[in-house]
């Protein structure tokens, strides 16, 4: 791992490549919730949830789906991916599913992709940019990095769940 990533539009042989990463970052995030919700609410809750990520992460590099989807490429591997969508509302752009493998992270490959994503939404004449995440200590690092690309602005949110 010595050069710079790259990135640059999906290409059709990128998305397993994708998916496979979206797949490798969720499996902690998704131990995590296990973990906090217990076996029971989290089978309710997130059934299949690595097939359902799959899933997401495949129909969001599907052509004929409106979401742009950029990967990041280093030394020929594909690395990180990020999903986004402009004009969600008029004038606002929003980043959807991302992330960096997690061999490849601490390289500053996720701020790569941000600035990226936000110039692109800049040049479509986008005025605001959003992003969304949890919580919860899995996001930890998801929240730092989005503060680092300059996301200063948050509605604190919070999902409760019960057995019946």
């Amino acid at each position: 791992m010595s050069g710079a990533a790259v990135v640059r539009n999906l290409e059709p042989g990128d998305v397993e490549a994708a998916v496979a990463i979206a797949v490798a970052a969720w499996t902690p995030i998704y131990a995590q919730f296990r973990q906090t919700l217990g076996d029971e609410v989290f089978e309710a809750a997130y059934p299949n949830c690595l097939e359902a990520k799959a899933r997401q992460v495949r129909e969001a590099c599907d052509p004929d789906n409106r979401a742009m989807v950029c990967v990041a490429e280093r030394d020929g591997q594909v690395v990180g991916f990020i999903t986004f969508y402009a004009n969600v509302r008029p004038g606002v752009g929003e980043i959807g599913n991302n992330a960096v493998h997690p061999d490849h992270r601490g390289h500053g490959i996720g701020p790569q992709m941000y600035r990226h994503v936000l110039d692109r939404f800049r040049a479509l004449g986008m005025r605001v940019a959003k992003v969304g995440t949890g919580l919860d200590p899995s996001h930890a690092p998801a929240r730092r990095a989005y503060e680092k690309a300059g996301f200063d602005l948050q509605l604190p949110s919070v999902a409760y769940y019960r057995t019946l």
